[in-house]
Protein backbone atom coordinates (compact mmCIF):
# COMPACT_ATOMS: atom_id res chain seq x y z
CA UNK A 1 0.00 0.00 0.00
CA UNK A 2 1.08 3.38 -0.84
CA UNK A 3 0.31 6.57 1.17
CA UNK A 4 -1.28 8.76 -1.81
CA UNK A 5 -3.50 11.96 -2.29
CA UNK A 6 -6.59 12.12 -3.46
CA UNK A 7 -7.63 15.15 -5.07
CA UNK A 8 -11.72 15.87 -5.47
CA UNK A 9 -13.00 19.03 -7.82
CA UNK A 10 -16.51 19.81 -8.95
CA UNK A 11 -19.42 18.46 -7.19
CA UNK A 12 -17.71 15.88 -6.20
CA UNK A 13 -16.26 17.82 -3.26
CA UNK A 14 -19.39 19.33 -1.83
CA UNK A 15 -20.63 15.89 -1.52
CA UNK A 16 -17.30 14.38 0.23
CA UNK A 17 -17.43 17.42 2.17
CA UNK A 18 -13.75 18.46 1.49
CA UNK A 19 -11.49 19.21 -1.58
CA UNK A 20 -8.48 16.73 -0.72
CA UNK A 21 -7.60 13.51 1.63
CA UNK A 22 -4.50 11.39 2.18
CA UNK A 23 -4.92 7.31 2.61
CA UNK A 24 -2.89 4.41 1.36
CA UNK A 25 -4.32 2.69 -1.57
CA UNK A 26 -2.42 -0.33 -4.00
CA UNK A 27 -4.68 0.42 -7.06
CA UNK A 28 -6.96 3.42 -8.23
CA UNK A 29 -9.49 0.49 -7.33
CA UNK A 30 -8.62 0.96 -3.74
CA UNK A 31 -9.03 4.73 -4.20
CA UNK A 32 -12.83 3.81 -5.70
CA UNK A 33 -13.62 1.17 -2.79
CA UNK A 34 -12.38 3.82 0.03
CA UNK A 35 -15.29 6.57 -1.51
CA UNK A 36 -17.73 3.89 -1.44
CA UNK A 37 -17.47 2.92 1.67
CA UNK A 38 -16.94 6.74 3.38
CA UNK A 39 -18.69 8.29 1.20
CA UNK A 40 -21.79 5.67 -0.03
CA UNK A 41 -22.37 4.43 -3.32
CA UNK A 42 -23.96 7.95 -4.73
CA UNK A 43 -20.60 9.66 -4.11
CA UNK A 44 -18.77 6.19 -5.91
CA UNK A 45 -20.47 6.83 -8.93
CA UNK A 46 -20.47 10.23 -9.40
CA UNK A 47 -16.47 9.67 -8.88
CA UNK A 48 -16.26 6.58 -11.52
CA UNK A 49 -18.14 9.15 -14.03
CA UNK A 50 -15.41 11.49 -13.98
CA UNK A 51 -12.00 11.88 -15.65
CA UNK A 52 -9.28 9.95 -13.12
CA UNK A 53 -5.85 11.24 -13.59
CA UNK A 54 -3.21 9.76 -11.79
CA UNK A 55 -0.23 12.70 -11.46
CA UNK A 56 -1.93 14.42 -14.24
CA UNK A 57 -1.93 11.33 -16.54
CA UNK A 58 -5.49 9.87 -17.51
CA UNK A 59 -6.09 6.40 -16.40
CA UNK A 60 -7.73 5.69 -20.01
CA UNK A 61 -4.62 5.74 -21.03
CA UNK A 62 -3.00 3.15 -18.27
CA UNK A 63 -4.91 0.06 -16.87
CA UNK A 64 -7.84 2.29 -15.54
CA UNK A 65 -8.79 0.99 -12.57
CA UNK A 66 -5.71 -1.75 -11.83
CA UNK A 67 -3.40 1.66 -12.16
CA UNK A 68 -0.58 0.79 -9.65
CA UNK A 69 0.18 3.82 -6.71
CA UNK A 70 3.12 4.55 -5.53
CA UNK A 71 4.40 6.79 -2.31
CA UNK A 72 3.28 10.28 -2.80
CA UNK A 73 0.97 9.92 -6.01
CA UNK A 74 -1.72 12.29 -6.77
CA UNK A 75 -4.84 10.73 -7.83
CA UNK A 76 -7.48 13.63 -9.27
CA UNK A 77 -10.95 13.24 -10.28
CA UNK A 78 -12.10 16.45 -12.36
CA UNK A 79 -15.21 16.96 -13.98
CA UNK A 80 -15.90 16.13 -17.55
CA UNK A 81 -16.62 19.65 -19.77
CA UNK A 82 -18.00 20.05 -23.14
CA UNK A 83 -18.51 22.95 -25.09
CA UNK A 84 -17.88 23.69 -28.68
Amino acid sequence: MALITVVYRGSLAEAVGCRDEQLEAATVADVLRHIKSAHGKTVFHAAKAMLIVVNGVSILQKKVYATALKDSDVVSFLPLAAGG
